[in-house]
């Protein structure tokens, strides 16, 4: 039984493992790295930042709209992700959707004749819905003539502020050593069980979690991606 939830635990990183972190922030976004960037957009979760360097010459943003969330094992037709880009100053913007349906499930910004090096700024948007979780996984991909930032991972990436979605633990901090504070007053600790898929053991008060951290999501359980137990805040 052991081996057994080893290999499901290692499938599951094999499906969400390659998500890249994304940031829930517009002040903050995240670097987009040279490649593809993957996320998953959720309604319940908010908006995703991130960002490159366009540099002089010409470049090409492409995003695609990959795996729809489903309700109850069917796909909703009225999926649409919104992708807007700005620069840093915010002097510019422009809107393109990516949709689940096949003719629109792409979408594509160029720029062809960029003098200066300039910060480009991503945000993709889920659905307007906050009854039922909508979105899906994308695809994100910068080309050309651009520079990325590097990623520093310098702390445990379960070190932030979550909304608990159990009890009544409420706003819930997660911090640097090793202890857990709860808005209704609730205390306990966390500790890496597994770094490389980023799962966690996670006691407050009588109550003891196994739980991963998905960027842009929060703390899930690892057999059931779609079940936030704290929900990362994005404020």
């Amino acid at each position: 039984m052991k081996k057994l939830n080893v290999l499901i635990l290692t499938a599951l990183f094999l499906v969400t493992g390659t998500i890249s972190a994304q940031s829930l922030k517009p002040e903050k976004p995240y670097p987009m790295q040279e490649g593809i960037n993957k996320g998953t957009s959720d309604s319940l979760v908010g908006t995703h930042y991130w960002y490159f360097y366009a540099t002089p010459g010409s470049n090409k943003l492409t995003v695609r709209f990959k795996t729809p969330t489903t309700l109850y094992g069917s796909q909703m037709n009225n999926n649409v992700l919104t992708i807007t880009l700005t620069d840093e100053k915010k002097t510019w913007r422009t809107t393109k959707t990516v949709s689940t349906n096949k003719n629109s499930s792409e979408a594509t910004f160029s720029a062809d004749k960029v003098k200066t090096k300039m910060k480009i700024i991503v945000s993709v948007a889920p659905p307007n819905q906050n009854l039922i979780r909508m979105g899906g996984d994308y695809e994100i991909e910068a080309t050309g003539d651009t520079e990325f930032d590097s990623v520093k991972n310098t702390v445990e990436p379960i070190i932030r502020t979550y909304e608990s979605k159990v009890n009544s633990y409420g706003t819930t901090k997660f911090l640097t050593d090793g202890t857990i504070e709860a808005s209704d007053g609730s205390q306990g600790k966390w500790k890496v069980f597994d770094a490389e898929n980023r799962i966690y053991t996670v006691t407050i008060e009588n109550f003891r979690f196994s739980l991963q951290y998905l960027p842009g999501y929060g703390l899930v359980r690892p057999d059931s991606p779609d079940i936030i137990v704290f929900q990362e805040l994005r404020r």
